[in-house]
């Protein structure tokens, strides 16, 4: 039974990730701080992570625990002796990083330096699992884009997320513990508490409110279904693919925003759409990634396209309409 602690584990994707764990027999343990990044305090908010707690967290050990209070994450670390630990205790959206590029530096580089640093000396410690971004790669020059392209990251929560590698790398060289990177994409599904735009989307759907959409709804993206991405790194945590190994885990099509909206609408829902113009265009243009080599190393099979995704997410959160 192998021992893993998922930093950030009661988070939409972490929470995921704990169930398909703990699903796999493997020992589990959470360490979050319960903090809200996105929605604000409502019934829904507490309906949604009483829902991950008593579904998606079962079975682990859940401890309320920063990866900032490092005295006492060390004493966890000595307590457990995990075997393999996954950092997801990051700041988990972009808008957020470009009004807060402070915050973001603190969240995501200082939160994975000190985690490391506590791992330094850990006991029974072999693999590490790091949760990036697509965000890294910056204007995608090529379609699928690889994990060997050119990170050009344009925005603070990119370059942080690239930088946050370099660290994790550079720590798994000189303590020998493997690392592996994942870089996910527009991850959407149930349990979802953030404002990214599947969520906003089936929000709308919910509330009749208006959905706004920038740049025509013509951006794409290589959207994710949440339990896809939990299998994806499931795999990546118990099977280590080798020193330094890094996994694009997306669906591996880009689709555009207007595509998302139309699924909705067909599944019998009304949206009523707006169009804006982005004030700061800071997000980079993205599309499809390549995944095949997480296919080839770790049997990485997402099963969701996105009509399948968004009608399990439906089905999941919204009343069939009449």
């Amino acid at each position: 039974m192998t021992r893993v602690l998922v930093a950030g584990g009661g988070g939409f994707i972490g929470a995921h990730l704990v169930r398909t764990l703990v699903d796999h027999g493997a020992a589990v343990t959470v360490a979050d701080a319960w903090r809200s990044y996105g929605a604000p305090a409502s019934e829904e908010r507490e309906r949604t992570l009483a829902w991950r707690r008593e579904q998606l967290l079962d079975g682990a050990d859940v401890r309320t625990l920063s990866t900032d209070d490092s005295d006492r994450l060390r004493e966890l670390i000595h307590e457990l002796e995990p075997e393999v630990v996954v950092q997801l205790a990051n700041l988990p959206f972009a808008q957020r990083a470009f009004e807060r590029p402070d915050e973001a530096r603190s969240e995501i580089l200082g939160s994975t330096e000190t985690l490391l640093g506590v791992l330094a000396d850990a006991p029974g410690l072999r693999h590490i699992v790091y949760v990036s971004s697509s965000m890294v790669y910056g204007d995608f020059d090529r379609e699928p884009m690889p994990e060997y392209a050119r990170c050009k990251p344009r925005e603070p929560y990119g370059r942080f997320k690239h930088a946050a590698e370099a660290l994790v790398r550079s720590h798994g060289l000189k303590s020998g513990h493997t690392v592996t990177v994942v870089r996910p994409s527009a991850v959407y599904g149930p349990g979802d508490l953030g404002e990214r735009f599947v969520q906003r989307l089936i929000a709308a759907a919910h509330s009749g409110s208006t959905l706004t959409l920038t740049g025509g709804g013509h951006t794409r993206l290589d959207f994710t279904f949440v339990e896809d991405l939990a299998d994806g790194l499931r795999r990546a945590t118990l099977q280590p693919a080798g020193p330094g190994a890094t996994f694009n885990m997306t669906y591996g099509h880009g689709r555009s925003l207007e595509e998302a909206v139309g699924i909705v609408r067909g599944l019998g829902f009304s949206i009523e759409v707006e169009h804006a113009v982005e004030q700061f265009q800071f997000r980079p243009r993205r599309g499809t990634l390549d995944i095949s080599r997480a296919r080839q190393a770790l049997g990485y099979d997402p099963r969701y396209s996105l009509e399948r995704g968004l009608e399990r997410y439906v089905a999941a959160a919204l009343p069939v309409p009449a």
